[in-house]
């Protein structure tokens, strides 16, 4: 998710915290190098499992792709250097070892990663724990992926039930679980490298649905080897792949060994390294720093305007990532330039009474990993928020006012977390301000959705910087509004490039967004109009 400095009211700093969120949860899990952007909390010989291990027995392994030829598995271990745009902020470790589960053959994956970056004064470091158990032909038997964002523990877990695959999330004490049908062509995500990797040829393909042990979702994947190319002296497959919409390319040598891995859209690689170099403790990289954006000249704060007209430029030459709708007029200046006029929302124009109902309230009315809307806590928050009021848009304002003065220690302190654990703890930054407005919202009855994108934060370098904020549906039209900045209706200067919800699809699509703008987009002021020209 989102991070974000906030201190005086000229010098507001959002930093983007989807980008290490994105990598350590969903990105990294391409399909040949799923689980290497988690991180862990525990050494990985120590995050092992009950099972017995058998160290020297081959293991029989075959795809539907390779089912005429059975092929074998032997301990494999490998580390990794985890880069993010040329800098080293962390590290992964891979093991796969045959395995046995009551008497059976089994295999198990394992990965271990660290990623410590800086954000200004601030150390963060998140890990995590893979461990995943599968038949020798791929069908998934169970898994438990174990991470730590900052001060809060995740923990998902997942286990064959008969025909159906149990998925349990556990995120600050908040439990929900889920059972999906385990359809031909399913595979535990960590599993594919394993299996993929043997007996590698030119046009070899792959494809199913995979199961993310650490957002337990299940998606879409595709693998191909495209290519045979010389790397380092010797000759390897060129292997790409495609998960849940994230792309990758790896270099794999013929025994199945991985010399590197590519994310391009996030600016990040995984390459081979021992285990003395992956763990050599560096000094953490400010990674946020190229997360704002500058402008030679000031504009006016954000209250003060009724309009903003930007420009946005990709330097990879591709059409930068932008949203259109009517509160954002976006126009096509060439193939990799837009021009984005964007201007405050009006409030609603007739009163709409509580709950909202039709096809988008029960969309955005749902529950999310992050978001307890049965939690007697959170309950008793929006009742105090509304105060007796059943019109929409007063609810919406009361609940605004009341994220914006209940967390009072505007801190950067934490990751990403819940709604409830922001609401207890009373702290955090645009995130946990976003996460608990949308809770209080949906029970009140209020459709919400969070936006991520830019906001100016001015200071002495005129910045602009990721933010989170939300969006309500009232009188048929989503509202933009920020709990972080107690703006019932969000300046123009937010600039939005994704929306979602607090669930895996939409973190994920948010983090993939912010983390290709880095060090890709140039940001230019093309006019400001004051909030008197209305």
């Amino acid at each position: 998710m989102t991070h974000c400095f906030i201190s005086r009211p000229r010098s507001r700093k959002p930093l983007s915290f989807l980008v290490l969120w994105i990598l350590a949860v969903g990105a990294p899990g391409s399909t040949w190098a799923k689980g290497e952007a988690a991180a862990a909390a525990t050494a990985p010989h120590e995050a092992g499992t009950k099972t017995k291990t058998k160290t020297k027995t081959k293991t029989k392994i075959r795809t539907e792709a390779e089912a005429k030829t059975p092929t074998s598995i032997e301990t494999k271990a490998q580390w990794f250097d985890f880069m993010f745009h040329g800098s080293k902020v962390g590290f992964v470790f891979s093991l796969d070892e045959p395995s046995t589960i009551e008497g059976k053959d089994v295999v198990h994956a394992h990965r271990w990663s660290v990623i410590t970056v800086r954000r200004q004064d601030d150390v963060i470091r998140m890990e995590s724990t893979t461990d995943t158990w599968f038949m020798p032909d791929g069908t998934p038997l169970r898994f438990k992926n174990r991470r730590r964002e900052g001060g809060e523990t995740r923990t998902t877990e997942g286990y064959r039930d008969g025909e159906m695959f149990v998925l349990r999330r556990d995120i600050g004490g908040s439990v929900s679980e889920e059972r999906v049908k385990l359809e031909p062509s399913t595979y535990l995500a960590s599993s594919l490298e394993v299996l993929f990797s043997q007996d590698l040829k030119l046009k070899k393909s792959l494809r199913g649905r995979a199961i993310l042990e650490d957002e337990s979702q299940l998606v879409d994947f595709t693998m191909s080897v495209d290519a045979k190319e010389e790397r380092d002296g010797r000759s390897v497959f060129v292997v790409s792949g495609d998960l849940a919409g994230l792309t990758s390319k790896s270099w794999v040598e013929p025994t199945g060994e991985t010399l590197e891995v590519e994310l391009p859209a996030l600016g990040a690689r995984f390459v081979r390294t021992t285990k003395e170099k992956a763990m050599q403790v560096e000094k953490p990289v400010d990674i946020f720093s190229s997360a704002m954006f500058a402008i030679p000249e000031p504009i006016p704060r954000g209250s003060e305007l009724d309009a903003l007209v930007v420009r946005l430029r990709s330097k990879n030459g591709a059409m930068p990532t932008y949203i259109a709708d009517h509160r954002q007029k976006a126009r096509r200046i060439s193939k990799d330039e837009v021009e984005i006029e964007i201007r405050v929302d009006a409030p609603p124009l007739r009163a709409v009474r509580l709950p909202i109902r039709g096809a988008v309230a029960k969309q955005f009315l749902k529950e999310t990993p992050y978001e307890s809307l049965k939690d007697e806590r959170l309950v008793a928050a929006k009742d105090k928020a509304l105060n007796g009021t059943d019109d929409a848009w007063t609810a919406a304002r009361r609940i605004n006012s009341f994220v914006y003065g209940h967390i009072r220690n505007k801190s950067l302190a934490r990751a990403f977390a819940s709604a409830v654990e922001a609401y207890e703890s009373r702290e955090g930054d645009c995130t946990e301000h976003a996460v608990l407005f949308s809770a209080l919202a949906k029970i009140a009855g209020i459709p919400t959705r969070l936006a991520t994108g830019l906001v100016y934060v001015g200071g002495e370098e005129n910045l602009f910087g990721y933010h989170e904020w939300v969006e309500v549906w009232i009188d048929q039209r989503w509202i933009a509004m920020d709990p972080t900045f107690g703006q019932d209706l969000a300046d123009p200067t937010h600039i939005k490039f994704a929306e979602g919800q607090s669930d895996s699809e939409g973190l994920r699509q948010a983090g993939t967004v912010a983390a290709s703008l880095i060090g890709n987009l140039e940001l230019s002021v093309v006019r400001t109009v004051p909030a008197k020209d209305r």
